[in-house]
């Protein structure tokens, strides 16, 4: 601890010594600018008490990983009541942002599930393919993590894309075991055929989408590296979409289809 008594100089203010987490002394002028400002004209206030800005700039670490240390050092180490520190700036605009996008995501899904009983006429295949499609968020999440790129609003929107084109997979294979089902052929091995049928379409479509991504996910050109994070969005939940489609979304389908025919076994009415 200092005695503020003893800093009576800018000077001397900025030749403080500080240790780093890693043990090393340095300078306060190496790592902060200090400027000297004459007295504030205004002063900010709510609820009868004066409020003080702070402000930084961050470098080398990203603005989720900044605030969850500043939050844990003020509830370790501040002494502040609750209630006292507010968060605002980006930080503030990013989180509404965040919360809109998710606003935006619920509505995709529905309205994607909407069409897609209007489609089929039944809940069976819609339930099976959003499903489907909102696991390959988690196609998304690893794409951003292989590649070292956090989430953020233009990430988020590309996972969203990716829902939608993710679901058109789903509607190949269902589709058609549909089809083969009304030709009088068993459950399971309907969805074998279609998945067989299917895959072709399937890879040729994602491979397709995830190809003409590529460029704006390698983020070559001026200004490329903003829409970065969405390319590998779209192609980790492409690249997931596959297995999900031949694998997750007929499972999920054939256990409904059963669930279904169990229910009216036991109770013949409700046909």
């Amino acid at each position: 601890m200092v005695n503020p008594q003893s800093i009576d100089r800018l000077a001397t203010l900025i030749n403080l010594p500080i240790r780093t987490p890693t043990g090393a002394i340095v300078r306060l002028k190496q790592v902060a600018t200090v400027d000297e400002r004459t007295n504030q004209v205004e002063l900010n206030g709510e609820n009868l008490r004066q409020d003080a800005l702070v402000s930084a700039r961050l470098e080398g670490i990203d603005l989720a990983t900044a605030m969850h240390e500043v939050r844990a050092t003020l509830a370790r180490d501040s002494g502040l009541p609750p209630g006292t520190v507010q968060f605002g700036g980006l930080y503030r605009l990013q989180h509404q942002s965040f919360q809109n996008l998710l606003a935006v995501l619920l509505a995709a899904i529905l309205l994607a599930f909407t069409v897609l009983v209007v489609e089929f006429r039944s809940f069976h295949e819609p339930i099976a393919i959003v499903f489907g499609a909102v696991l390959a968020l988690f196609g998304a999440m690893v794409g951003l993590w292989v590649s070292g790129i956090t989430l953020n609003i233009v990430s988020y929107l590309g996972a969203i894309i990716g829902v939608g084109i993710v679901a058109k997979n789903g509607v190949l294979v269902l589709d058609y075991c549909r089809q083969l089902r009304s030709e009088g052929m068993e459950l399971i091995e309907a969805l074998v055929q279609a998945g067989h049928r299917r895959l072709r379409p399937v890879l040729m479509t994602s491979l397709a989408a995830a190809l003409g991504m590529l460029p704006l996910a390698y983020g070559a050109g001026a200004g490329a590296q903003m829409l970065q994070p969405l390319g590998i969005a779209d192609i980790g939940a492409l690249c997931f979409s596959v297995l999900l489609s031949l694998i997750a979304t007929p499972v999920v389908y054939y256990l409904l289809v059963r669930l279904h025919e169990r229910y009216i076994a036991r109770h013949p009415a409700v046909e």
